[in-house]
């Protein structure tokens, strides 16, 4: 049994090589602290380098919910949804990142983790399970504010573990093993045991057009006890929720495919997870297109979508980027336990600089139990 509590207490481990790794140690000719991405970064002769890093999302909400037999509720709120520090760098052939939230009156460890560059990479820390394209995209670069219902409602979230990977040109391909988050090992979670798997291809990988296609698989074994998941229909304020209960044992499959074409870009994929008490399946398609000309890009070695930058900025004198997005999400938990729900979202991003974001979105929402719409923005930067 993969041992949570016994990884966890050797964490700091992590902490201390990357100190290793901090500027007092790398002393050279050629060390210098400059500006990159937003924030400071240090590289030495040898090339070694430490960042900061980090993110803030403040999100408004107004929002309307009507459960089934019950009154309507009316939400006009905003929060902080994410606000994190951390720092990222490489020490000879290892990267190594480390990174707390604050947001929500708490403080919890998001990736923690030493990544080994060799012919094959390993990693050894907290990250992502190796599952969905859209869940390995950071929230950072995603279309929406919000990912789709399936990737909350099957609990894709990040866990002390091990992965090996290997990517090409145009394939990638990851597994690993896991075990609890060092948040929930802290606060004395039942001891659980994932693995995972994913590989991706694209056949076709040229400037501004790219075809992607990917499949992953997930195991999850919890000693004690069915894990909770639950997924809001549009934004993290609103209030109702569809909670699957697939049970302790349960295995997972998804399919995945994207497509980018010029200033068009598609994504779509379909989850299915099986278990000892219930099943659920469910996914979404979307699309988007950039009214400025730009192009979204695409990683093939992550198999995943990456950072796209306004063709014409702020800083040099144009009026940014635009984008115009629209998903049908859907989630399938009657034989969980739950309900069916579907939801229609629109949005218009707004890219006044490579490292700020303003998105807004709008989505109509109905379920077996309930009916919702709301509007609902963001402000979003990063460093």
């Amino acid at each position: 049994m993969f041992s949570i509590r016994s990884m966890a207490r050797r964490l700091p481990v992590l902490g201390l090589v990357a100190l290793c790794a901090s500027p007092t140690a790398m002393a050279g000719e050629a060390d210098a602290w400059k500006l990159f991405q937003g924030a400071p970064k240090y590289k030495d002769s040898d090339g070694n380098t430490i960042k900061i890093r980090g993110r803030i999302y403040w999100d408004w909400a107004a929002l309307s919910e009507t459960p089934l037999g019950g009154s309507g509720l009316d939400i006009d709120a905003s929060e902080f949804r994410t606000a994190r520090i951390g720092i990222e760098g490489q020490y000879k052939k290892f990267k190594y990142v480390g990174e707390l939230d604050f947001a929500g009156n708490k403080t919890i460890f998001k990736d923690v983790n030493i990544t080994y560059k060799g012919p094959l990479e390993i990693k050894v820390g907290q990250m992502k399970t190796t599952n969905s394209m859209e869940e390995q995209t950071s929230s950072r670069h995603i279309s929406f504010i919000e990912r789709g219902m399936v990737t909350d409602a099957f609990g894709f979230d990040r866990r002390i573990g091990v992965t090996v990977s290997k990517s090409g040109k145009n394939y990638s391909a990851s597994a690993g093993i896991f075990g609890n988050s060092i948040n929930g090992a802290q606060d004395g979670a039942p001891s659980n045991t994932v693995w995972s798997a994913r590989a991706t291809y694209a056949p076709i990988l040229e400037e501004g057009r790219v075809l992607h296609f990917g499949a992953s698989v997930r195991h999850t074994d919890t000693a004690s006890g069915a894990p909770s998941h639950s997924a809001r229909w549009g934004p993290h304020l609103a209030k109702e929720k569809v909670k699957p209960n697939i049970g302790a044992d349960a295995l997972l499959f998804g399919l995945e495919t994207a497509a980018v074409m010029g200033s068009f870009h598609a994504h779509g994929e379909y989850m299915q997870e099986n278990g000892d008490v219930g099943d659920a399946h469910g996914g979404f398609v979307q699309a988007g297109f950039f009214l400025t000309g730009e192009t979204r890009k695409y990683k093939a070695s992550a198999g995943k979508f990456d950072r796209t930058k306004p063709a014409r900025p702020l800083s040099k004198g144009g009026l940014g980027g635009f984008e115009i997005v629209a998903r049908y999400d859907t989630l399938d938990a009657t034989n969980a336990g739950d309900e069916k729900a579907d939801a229609y979202t629109v949005g218009l991003t707004w890219y006044p600089e490579s490292h700020l974001r303003v998105k807004l979105n709008y989505t109509d929402a109905s379920g077996d139990k309930f009916n919702a719409s709301g509007l609902y923005m963001r402000l979003l930067i990063d460093w």
